[in-house]
């Protein structure tokens, strides 16, 4: 396990990192991933097999079966790059350990992935960029409206570049360890305040707005506080019985486009 960047390059890692983005893009039924995942590590392949035999020997190997949360495949491919130049190194057993190593992570990090990135961080993106949208768009600075989609897709993909990238480097330089490494970045935490953070931008929004949408069944100001009120305390009895915030954003635009046709 000391033995880093002994024959793999950082260059190499930095050229399988950026091909990580593309994964999916030879996506199929049969084997999934298993296209995307070859590419991405072939830098590495290249690097550590000399003959042309080898380098079709090292992609045959990986063309087996692979599927995860994109996001979440680059720990994944450390591992193997570790694997991988340990066995060039010398090292006996290891080549029999990837496809066991494959099989074992890609279920449990696809799980971790898809709650993390799919369920909270997604729509946390989108509840910034719509609230943002909402807050600016009758303002009198209406072209600050286009930031909403733009710091949405910042915001996600900070993430998403962060985590790939942190869980490549680990996931070579750690080996197996990388496990206890993902548990150190705390998701479960992550989730709890991504929920936070959009019940509290949700509300802020709905508050500011309400007051603008001068419906005509609520002028008052007493009404339209009272259905305000109404709105909220509906939102924090779904986040109570732990309804996902994904539904619940949902939900609301639709109840709003509702409210907008029929008053």
């Amino acid at each position: 396990m000391k033995k880093l960047y002994k024959l793999v390059k950082k260059t190499d890692l930095l050229k399988v990192y950026f091909r990580s983005f593309l994964i999916e893009a030879s996506w199929n039924f049969e084997s999934m991933q298993n296209i995307g995942f070859t590419y991405g590590i072939l830098p590495v392949g290249r690097r550590l097999c000399k003959t042309k035999e080898e380098r079709a020997l090292f992609s045959k190997r990986h063309l087996k079966f692979f599927n995860t949360h994109p996001s979440m495949a680059p720990a994944i491919m450390g591992v193997v790059i570790n694997l991988e130049e340990r066995h060039k190194l010398g090292e006996e057993g290891v080549l029999e350990q990837i496809e066991g190593v494959k099989s074992s992570m890609m279920g449990p990090l696809a799980a971790i992935g898809d709650n993390v990135f799919w369920e909270y961080l997604r729509p946390f993106s989108a509840i910034v960029g719509v609230s943002i949208v909402l807050l600016f768009k009758d303002s009198r600075h209406p072209a600050l409206a286009f930031l909403g989609p733009l710091i949405a897709i910042l915001i996600y993909n900070l993430v998403n570049a962060y985590i790939r990238y942190k869980g490549l480097i680990q996931g070579y330089e750690r080996g197996m360890e990388i496990v206890s490494v993902i548990q150190s970045f705390n998701l479960t935490g992550l989730i709890d305040k991504l929920k936070f953070s959009a019940a509290l931008i949700l509300g802020i929004t709905v508050a500011l707005i309400f007051p603008a949408l001068n419906i005509k069944y609520f002028a008052t100001a007493f009404f339209n506080s009272l259905l305000f009120l109404g709105v909220t305390w509906a939102f924090l009895g779904m986040l109570k019985i732990k309804i996902y915030p994904t539904v619940i954003f949902y939900s609301i635009i639709a109840a709003a486009i509702l409210v907008k046709y029929i008053f």
